[in-house]
């Protein structure tokens, strides 16, 4: 049979498909998105948290691994075996996916609706006139680190469909992701709170409801967190769920230990200021043996033999641990050598564990670029370091301070492994106060996947955005819709930042677009040039400097930031410049959007252009600009060559540059060291506008190849919705074309 056609058992397998998907409506709270799917996602937040409690939540759990497991087959069908979408095999898998997904949907419902008569529920019901509200017990009493779901139970007692938008007040105990809900008529749905308490005491929050007639309503919840009674559990992969309890230094229960008979103590401080300081630290014997537990006081452990080892053992070099105050390591300290390091800025201390077992260190800053109004930070981090995933604790913290982090944007994200439908949801989206110093800022933000669209990260979104991640990535049988596109331009319409991660990764090898790891990008050219996305993740995991090169060669400014993924020690980060202003959060993001910044795995990279920072633009109103570049890379042991780059190629060279340089094109300049990269200066020569054919026309390639993959392989739920990403990517596509045309009459 030719690719492309069906006999009449395909025929018949493609009508069971269409019949099973016209009855989900591709609409929802951002316009598109399924809406049963985003209930399905709601659901599976708090059923992966009541596994712990609950044995009937593993079993709805395992209904989810079954769909993911059929959602997958699908992309093995078209990826492995070269099947079009529309083959009797594929259809025959969608039909099934889809009907497991049916099957998790109805399953989550049944189960909150028997709860409902088994513990306190939140009711809210929307009339034509009014909101009413009832519950059955405004006080809750919850273990400390172990966490509860509450149902909220929403009903529509009109005929017509209403959305209801959700929001909780602020809280470190009491959680609720910001939302909207989509009610039919006559209808109802559940979501949920979380109570979460790390400390003993009271909370109290108030959560908000309203809809789009202006009908409002609220519930005050008061949390009572009172002592730890039980181990916490945490979830670890097999063929079952299996529930373990934590030892005991590996949560807020590790002062419970016994007191060591041997230890060693640790006293860090800053050699100049006496300041005490946080401190990543490495213990060893003279046989190169490492020692990292067990640890008692304020801690945490990254290590290789707790957890479960997986690929991302690749990228973790511990095992090492975290400390801060009084924290001790139970060994003998007879014979052993520790390593203290406090970020980029201080000078790492090997020294000889004394036989008392007391480490007492003074740490040399040998450069603080705060007072230079530099800040740091990472924009993609997974709270999975130690080898389990979701291991955020309220000792995890240390790691930001350890590590001389001023901001770290930890992303919820969702299509990993079959432990967790979501990751790294410990907390809603925004900044985590309880857990945030003046100095050092954690915040909650989003990688939003799709595989082969390319992976995004939202910082500064106070929801989180549907479906999470989609296509194959969703792991429930979704389409690969909505393309990157829409979520972007909702992203910036709300305010957020956009970053492209693992930027440019596997784009411009000539594979084919598959939808499997490794995670591909091939999206990501068109959003650049239809303006959608902010920044570029260069230094990180996959991120393609070439790539970058190439869009800022055809005029477009993306900016360049860093973020390890799921790694953290010694990784790059990327230094923000406030000019002046106070370090916020706020003020921290538009910096980094605007690109007063450089990335770096170690060095310290200063550059300016006629006094401008990077990020700046020169516009010139003759045929050519002389132009003053200042620019010096440093390190530790003393100053690095640097080089100037103008459109990607290297002009000048050499240490402490102090000099003018003459350009007689538009363009970028930028500076590189061994290990750090600025963000260009864009300068504008009048009468010739950026950008290169070359470029332009490689990504209309790109583009094609994207399209190809759209037409014959793609998952979707209607003509409709493949047409909008074939819309996208024509109008990148477009936008490419001109580029090159302008280029040509440019001479370049």
């Amino acid at each position: 049979m030719l690719p492309g056609t069906m006999n009449k058992a395909s025929f018949f397998l493609c009508i069971l498909f269409f019949g099973l998907t016209t009855s989900l409506p591709s609409y929802g709270h951002t316009g598109h998105t399924d809406p049963e799917l985003e209930e399905i996602n709601d659901y599976l937040m708090a059923i992966q948290l009541m596994r712990h409690y609950d044995p009937q939540a593993i079993g709805i759990f395992e209904k989810w691994r079954e769909l993911r497991e059929a959602s997958w087959k699908i992309r093995e069908l078209t990826d492995n075996e070269n099947l079009l979408v529309n083959s009797g095999s594929v259809l025959e898998q969608i039909a099934q996916a889809r009907s497991l997904q049916k099957d998790l949907l109805l399953a989550c419902r049944n189960y909150f609706l028997q709860l409902e008569s088994k513990q306190p529920v939140i009711r809210f019901a929307f009339g034509a006139e009014s909101v009413s509200t009832s519950w059955d017990d405004p006080v809750f009493e919850v273990e400390v680190e172990h966490p509860r779901v509450v149902l909220v139970k929403l009903t529509n007692q009109t005929p017509e469909p209403l959305t209801i938008n959700m929001s909780g007040e602020y809280s470190d105990d009491i959680l609720f992701w910001k939302k909207d809900i989509l009610l039919k008529g006559a209808g109802s749905r559940y979501t949920f709170v979380v109570l979460k308490p790390f400390r003993e005491g009271i909370s109290e929050s108030v959560l908000h409801v309203s809809n789009e007639k202006g009908r409002q309503a609220e519930a005050h919840i008061v949390l009572h967190g009172v002592g730890m009674k039980s181990v916490p559990s945490r979830v670890y992969p097999g063929k079952s769920i299996d529930l373990l309890p934590l030892s005991a230094y590996d949560h807020v229960g590790n002062d419970l230990l016994p007191d060591f008979k041997q230890a060693i103590r640790f006293k860090v401080s800053d050699a100049q200021t006496g300041r005490a300081l946080t401190a990543r630290v490495e213990v060893k014997d003279k046989n190169d043996n490492l020692y990292w537990t067990p640890l008692k006081g304020p801690s945490f452990a990254i290590d290789r033999t707790r957890g479960w080892n997986t690929t991302l053992w690749e990228f973790q070099p511990g095992p090492y641990f975290y400390i801060a105050d009084e924290a001790r390591l139970g060994v003998d300290p007879k014979g052993k050598t520790a390593t203290l390091y406090h970020g980029f800025e201080y000078k790492p201390v090997t020294v000889e564990v004394p036989d008392d077992g007391l480490v007492n260190v003074a740490l040399e800053r040998w450069i603080n670029m705060p007072e230079l109004g530099w800040y740091s930070g990472q924009t993609h981090i997974h709270t999975t370091d130690s080898g389990v995933p979701v291991m955020f604790s309220r000792f995890w913290p240390l790691i930001t301070r350890a590590e001389d982090l001023h901001v770290s944007a930890i992303l919820t994200l969702k299509g990993e492994w079959d432990t967790h439908a979501i990751y790294a949801n410990e907390y809603p989206m925004g900044l985590r106060e309880a857990f945030s110093t003046g100095e050092h800022l954690v915040t909650y933000d989003q990688e939003y996947r799709s595989n082969p669209y390319g992976h995004l990260i939202f910082l500064g979104l106070d929801y989180l955005m549907q479906p999470i991640s989609s296509g194959a990535l969703g792991e429930l049988a979704g389409p690969d819709y909505p393309p990157n596109a829409l979520v972007l331009q909702e992203a910036i319409d709300d305010g957020g930042t956009t970053i492209g991660a693992h930027f440019g990764n596997y784009i411009t090898n000539g594979e084919p677009v598959k939808t499997p790891w490794p995670s591909t990008g091939f999206e990501m050219p068109v959003d650049v040039a239809l303006g959608k996305i902010h920044l570029a993740e260069i230094y990180g995991n996959g991120g393609q400097q070439s790539v970058w090169y190439d869009l800022l060669n055809c005029g477009f400014r993306v900016m360049a930031t860093a973020g390890p993924d799921w790694d953290i020690k010694d990784t790059p980060r990327v230094y923000v410049n406030l000019e002046g202003k106070p370090f916020t959060l706020a003020n921290w993001r538009a910096a980094l959007q605007s690109g007063r910044s450089f990335i770096t795995k170690g060095p310290m990279l200063f550059f300016s252009v006629n006094g401008k920072l990077a990020g700046s633009e020169i516009n010139v109103s003759g045929k050519r600009a002389i132009l003053k570049i200042e620019a010096n890379g440093l390190t530790p042991d003393g100053k690095l060559p640097v080089e100037v780059v103008f459109n990607g190629k290297t002009i000048r060279s050499g240490i402490d540059l102090n000099e003018n340089i003459t350009v007689e094109d538009s363009g970028w300049l930028a500076v590189r060291t061994a290990g750090a990269h600025s963000n260009p200066v864009f300068i504008n020569i009048e009468g010739r506008p950026a950008g290169m054919s070359a470029p332009a026309e490689r990504f209309i390639e790109i583009t094609d190849q994207l399209e190809v993959w759209v037409k014959t392989r793609g998952l979707f739920y209607s003509e409709e919705q493949k047409q909008q990403v074939l819309d996208v990517l024509e109008a990148g596509r477009k936008v490419f074309r001109d580029v090159a045309e302008n280029a040509r009459m440019q001479g370049r």
